[in-house]
C-alpha cells in the first residue's frame, strides 16, 4: 500500500509539503519533465514494482497489473507519453495513454543496471553489470546502434546532459567516462560518439566505486557520488 500525506505544523514549515509512504524500498525514482509526475521502482515487490505518482494531487497509479521481469530503474520521454521501463535485458517502450507496449529494446546483455533517455527522446542508453554501454536509436531498430567496452567493472549509472551533447557512465571501477554523444536533427545522419575525458577521483576500497553522476542543468559540470561517501565537482 501507499500512503499519501500533506505535512502541516513542525515539518510543512521546515518545507516538506508531501510524504509518500511505500510498502516496499524505493530503489530508483524518475521525475517527469513537467515536474508534475515522479515514478518509482520497488524492485522487492512483486506485485508493485512500479508507480507513478501525481504530486499536485498526491494520487498513485499502478500502470502495470503485473511487470515483465526484473524492473531495474524507469524513465519518462521528455515531451511524449511515453515510458520506458529497464529489465535485466530489455528496455520496454509504453504509451501511457493507449496504455499499450511501443517498442521492445533488447540491450544483447546478461544483466542491465541503468538507463538514460537523451533530451530528444529517440535515443538510449544503457549501462549494464557486465561492464558494457549499449546506445540505441529507436529510430533505426530496436537493436543496439553501439555497443562500447570503456569500463574495467560493472556500470553503476549513465546520464545525458539537458543541453550539451554530452554523456557520462560511472563505475565500480572509480571512474567516470564523459563522452561527447551528438544527435542530429537530420536522420540520415547516425549519431556520433566519441569519448572525451576518463575522470578519477573517487577512493577504491569496497566492491562499489561511483554509483551515481549527474550534470549541471546549464553548465558543462558533472557531480559525481560514490560509495566511499565522496561528491565530487568536475569543471
Amino acid at each position: 500500500a501507499v500512503v499519501s500525506t500533506q505535512s502541516t505544523g513542525s515539518e510543512g514549515e521546515e518545507g516538506l509539503k508531501l510524504k509518500i509512504t511505500h510498502s516496499h524500498t524505493v530503489s530508483s525514482l524518475a521525475w517527469h519533465a513537467s515536474g508534475k509526475y515522479l515514478a518509482v521502482t520497488m524492485r522487492d515487490s512483486p506485485s508493485c514494482a512500479v508507480l507513478i505518482h501525481n504530486i499536485q494531487t498526491g494520487t498513485s497509479q499502478k500502470p502495470f497489473n503485473k511487470s515483465k521481469g526484473l524492473v531495474q530503474q524507469v524513465a519518462f520521454h521528455p515531451n511524449k507519453p511515453f515510458f520506458f521501463v529497464l529489465s535485466q535485458r530489455y528496455v520496454r517502450v509504453y504509451n501511457l495513454v493507449k496504455q499499450a507496449m511501443v517498442r521492445k529494446l533488447v540491450c544483447g546483455v546478461k544483466w542491465a543496471s541503468c538507463m538514460a533517455v537523451h533530451p530528444k527522446g529517440d535515443n538510449v542508453i544503457v549501462g549494464s553489470y557486465d561492464k558494457s554501454l549499449i546506445w540505441f536509436d529507436m529510430d533505426l531498430s530496436t537493436k543496439p546502434y553501439k555497443s562500447l567496452q570503456q569500463h574495467k567493472k560493472a556500470v553503476r549509472d549513465v546520464c545525458f546532459h539537458p543541453r550539451l551533447p554530452l554523456y557520462s557512465s560511472v563505475s565500480d571501477d572509480c571512474s567516470a567516462i564523459v563522452t561527447h554523444g551528438m544527435v542530429y536533427d537530420d536522420l540520415v545522419k547516425n549519431p556520433l560518439i566519441v569519448p572525451v575525458k576518463v575522470l578519477r577521483a573517487h577512493k577504491a576500497g569496497s566492491k562499489y566505486g561511483v554509483l551515481s553522476n549527474v550534470f549541471h542543468p546549464n553548465q558543462p559540470w558533472l557531480f559525481t557520488g560514490g560509495a566511499d561517501g565522496d561528491i565530487w565537482l568536475y569543471v
